[in-house]
């Protein structure tokens, strides 16, 4: 199913508000933003975002992620992992992260252990992996009921992601 028809359906199920037009031409143009552009991508880090309007953003986590440019099906993919578009940067980043964690454990499920769930918010937000004591603490705060995109957020709002290149 492309961008498109998964928007479609997902607003026919009440599930979404609306449809960008497809973004793909915007995705692949982009290039992935860095420090200035992370700084105030930081700051309003739970402001709606949208997948074509913010492709820079979708590009800079690609690139994170994957060590590449975005896939030409991205936005499809992201759609797969819950973000169409309209939803907070936090969201969009939580996509990414629930589609690395789903690569890292082998299982196509949108569901991963805590751990993987911070391996894969570390490459996506940092684009390293954990070091041993910050992943300590934040897998500590997540097994003692902490929520995942609040700690995905604190790495977003971080000195580290707003320096990124």
């Amino acid at each position: 199913m492309n961008y498109r028809n998964l928007c479609l359906a997902a607003t026919s199920l009440g599930l979404f508000a609306g449809c960008d037009s497809d973004p793909t031409e915007q995705l692949a143009a982009a290039e992935p933003s860095t420090s200035e552009k992370l700084a105030e991508y930081s700051a309003g880090i739970t402001d709606i975002v949208s997948l074509g309007g913010n492709a820079d953003l979708v590009q800079r986590f690609c690139k994170s992620a994957f060590a590449a440019a975005c896939p030409a099906d991205v936005a499809t993919r992201l759609g797969e992992f819950g973000f169409l578009s309209g939803g907070s940067g936090v969201d969009l980043a939580n996509a990414f992260v629930v589609w690395v964690a789903d690569e890292k454990d082998g299982n196509a499920d949108l569901s991963s252990s805590d751990e993987d769930y911070l391996w894969a918010a570390y490459k996506v937000a940092l684009a390293r992996e954990p070091d041993a004591g910050g992943a300590q603490s934040n897998l500590t705060f997540i097994k003692d009921g902490g929520d995942r995109k609040t700690m995905l957020r604190s790495m977003l709002e971080s000195q580290e992601f707003k320096n990124l290149q």
